[in-house]
């Protein structure tokens, strides 16, 4: 499995460096966002780790020039670090297709834990059935069951709470749902999605509290990482 690491600092790369080799990762490093990028479409790496502020070519700017051709550059997963706090900034690299972020500083076994998750999540895509605690949404029979009971739900709900669970640990922006599971040239209104998480939450109550509301953004389903 590749790694590309994109950071200007240089401690902090060879810091992440340093924690990914250990976990048996070949590591790729670039200075700058134009380095990343000729790296990204030479290797083709599974995962880019990107910081955001980056001389010659911005993170931002980098993700969607690779998001946008998976035929140059592959399709790598995408963590975002930045300094910032500002919640635009994390929405946008959200939006524009970032997998997952932290913000700095950051504790790098933290960052190798979300590493293997985003890696395991990859090579698990073709899986039947998709589990969270005690819930088991079994795709083949269209099918959620809580402990042993099933959990009747509306065809949105069921491809919601599937979303949710595909991606638990990783923030969904409202545009994000929407698109995924209303087609984004479906008008819904800004409330739709708010609704069907209210549902959600009454209809599987032992996960209700771990589906978090990220103010301003959408939604998570938390998963702790210890």
């Amino acid at each position: 499995m590749k790694v590309l690491i994109v950071e200007d600092d240089i401690d902090i790369r060879e810091l992440i460096s340093f924690f990914m080799e250990k976990e048996g990762y070949e590591v790729l490093e670039a200075g700058d966002g134009m380095a990343g990028l000729k790296l990204a479409k030479t290797y083709h790496p599974h995962i880019i780790i990107l910081d955001l502020m980056l001389p010659h070519l911005d993170g931002k700017s980098l993700a969607q020039m690779i998001k946008k051709s998976e035929e140059k550059y592959g399709n790598p997963k995408i963590i975002m670090l930045t300094a910032k706090t500002d919640i635009e900034d994390v929405l946008s690299g959200l939006e524009i297709g970032a997998d997952d972020y932290m913000k700095k500083p950051f504790d790098p076994r933290e960052l190798v834990l979300r590493v293997k998750k985003l890696l395991n999540r990859e090579t698990k895509v073709n899986t039947k059935k998709y589990t969270f605690k005690n819930i088991t949404i079994d795709t083949d029979k269209h099918l959620i069951l809580e402990d042993k009971n099933e959990i009747p739900m509306s065809k949105k709900e069921y491809d919601l709470l599937l979303l949710l669970i595909k991606n638990k640990g990783l923030v969904l922006t409202r545009d994000k749902i929407l698109d995924k599971v209303w087609q984004s040239n479906y008008y819904t209104g800004d409330r739709t999605v708010d609704m069907y998480i209210s549902k959600i939450r009454d209809k599987v109550k032992s996960i209700s509290k771990d589906i978090k509301t990220i103010k301003g953004v959408g939604y998570k389903l938390e998963e702790k990482i210890l």
